[in-house]
């Protein structure tokens, strides 16, 4: 007895490609979705390889959600997966579906099952399945499976792009109808200074003059097409970014970083996504419990805010900060960060862009709790110019007991230790798209009171990396003091970094 309904019988039929129903498929099965006119496109690019540039809010996501869906739901045995750099990342989609399907009786009876362990999975009642979770570094956790059709979610953040090469191993075979699988692999991202992602563009662009159309296909598209959004959102979207960063953010155009103070490659070298894979290894395990000590937390559209390893009994930390009271990524943000600096690279173990929501309270909760985590040698904080507020009776306030020595540096010194330190690749960070950002921005000639360039991550790594740089011998004597049994004592000493805005 079949389960379709006479509705099911004439709007999957019309769903597919050929048929060129996707719209009203989509309007009919997922709660009234009208799909945008670069959301069509994107359905029904004819190429085996499409690349979707766009800014934030301009209806990737979503766009990508409603086409695999109807591919699932009008394909028989077909083999979808929603990937990116990760789990959180990958998962968007999911939960974009999932509300499609709840309580929706006309979606609900072709659905099998839905499944989060070992993750997020939608089986369809016609066989097919739709699977999301993280490539990991060099698409290690994409292996042993075929796929229809791949999309790879915020691919520019993958500076090197080998994961694609992976991925399109993947994207083979024969249905169990016989059928030959469609073997397509989307890229979908906002646009980074990623070599081979402006390479892939271009293949796929009309317009350039080493366009390969039969296998490429690209779109672009900006916030301002985005329908459903009001005029009064992306003004207060455009009042927090400069020129450059509308260009990007909402325009989805490549960036034009020129001469900045951190070269992209070098940047790249410090960039160590086996970090992330740790992370999802240790938050989201195949089998078993969580492990304690680890934690992650994403934002749809900024990416990581915040990534927390556990101290390792033999480590040696040091902890940096920069208070604000804005959120992410706004200038003003707060910016917490640990390092283990007793050996090289130095890892960044503890990063927290806090969100302030107009006060100094969470920055120094989480300045505190690193304290109390980590043990750090060394505590480096900004309360200068603007972070004025933060003195002796917030700390004390807050438990935290400024003694021991001072000294005072201008921002160029800061600097100028964070790129000896990126130049020589003395850093290992996970991957995280607001530090990436803010580093192949910053330029020093630019940075005043009046440009709206956010720097609290670049500040808070050149604290660090001046702590680091300039006080060996002390932190190796904290070091050899630590490998031979003994322990830094827990009451560590504050140093401020004073510097003009």
């Amino acid at each position: 007895m079949s389960i379709l309904t006479e509705a099911d019988e004439q709007l999957l039929i019309a769903a597919l490609r050929e048929n060129g129903g996707f719209g009203l498929a989509s309007e009919w099965y997922l709660y009234g979705t009208k799909p945008l006119p670069k959301q069509w496109a994107f359905h029904h690019a004819p190429a085996a390889n499409v690349t979707w540039l766009g800014g934030i809010a301009c209806g990737k996501t979503r766009g990508v959600a409603a086409s695999y869906m109807m591919d699932c739901l009008s394909i028989p045995y077909f083999q979808a997966l929603n990937t990116s750099v990760t789990s959180v990342q990958a998962e968007l989609a999911f939960e974009m579906a999932t509300e499609w399907i709840e309580s929706n009786d006309r979606l609900e009876h072709l659905i099998d099952n839905v499944s989060l362990r070992p993750y997020p999975q939608i089986d369809f009642k016609n066989y097919s399945s739709w699977i999301f979770r993280t490539a990991g570094k060099d698409a290690r956790f994409i292996r042993g499976q075929e796929f229809d059709r791949i999309n790879y979610d915020e691919a520019g953040l993958d500076y090197d792009g080998i994961s694609l090469k992976t991925l399109r191993g993947r994207l083979r075979g024969i249905r169990l109808d016989g059928s030959v699988r469609m073997a397509r692999l989307d890229v979908t991202t906002s646009p980074t200074d990623a070599p081979w992602l402006r390479e892939r563009f271009y293949k796929g662009d009309t317009s350039h003059h080493s366009a390969d159309l039969k296998d490429y296909n690209s779109i672009r598209s900006t916030i301002y097409e985005n329908t459903y959004l009001t005029r009064e959102q992306i003004h207060l979207m455009e009042s927090d970014y400069t020129d450059e960063m509308v260009d990007v953010e909402l325009l989805g155009m490549f960036p034009d970083y020129g001469m900045t103070t951190f070269p992209r490659t070098h940047v790249a070298a410090c960039t160590e996504q086996g970090l992330n894979d740790l992370m999802t290894d240790a938050t989201r395990p195949e089998t078993g419990k969580p492990k304690p000590g680890w934690k992650i937390e994403v934002h749809p559209r900024h990416g990581i805010t915040h990534f927390e390893m556990p101290p390792e009994q033999d480590g040696m930390y040091l902890l940096a900060g920069d208070p604000g009271t804005g959120d992410p990524p706004k200038r003003n943000a707060a910016c917490v960060l640990v390092i283990r600096v007793d050996r090289k690279p130095w890892t960044v173990v503890y990063f927290d862009w806090v969100y302030g929501r107009g006060a100094y309270s969470p920055f120094l909760s989480s300045f505190k709790y690193a304290i109390d985590k980590y043990t750090p040698v060394y505590k480096g904080i900004d309360t200068t110019g603007t972070q004025k507020a933060i003195d002796e009776l917030a700390f004390e306030n807050e438990g935290i007991i400024v003694d021991g020595i001072n000294f005072a540096s201008d921002k160029q010194a800061l600097i100028n230790a964070l790129s000896i330190a990126v130049t020589n690749h003395w850093f290992q960070w996970p991957l995280i798209k607001g530090l990436q950002f803010q580093m192949h921005h910053y330029r020093r000639e630019m940075d005043t009171k009046q440009n709206k360039q956010p720097q609290d991550i670049v500040m808070t790594l050149g604290i660090a990396a001046y702590l680091a740089r300039y006080m060996p011998g002390e932190l190796k004597e904290a070091a050899n003091n630590r490998r031979n049994g003994g322990r830094p004592s827990r009451r560590t000493r504050s140093t401020r970094v004073r510097r003009h805005r």
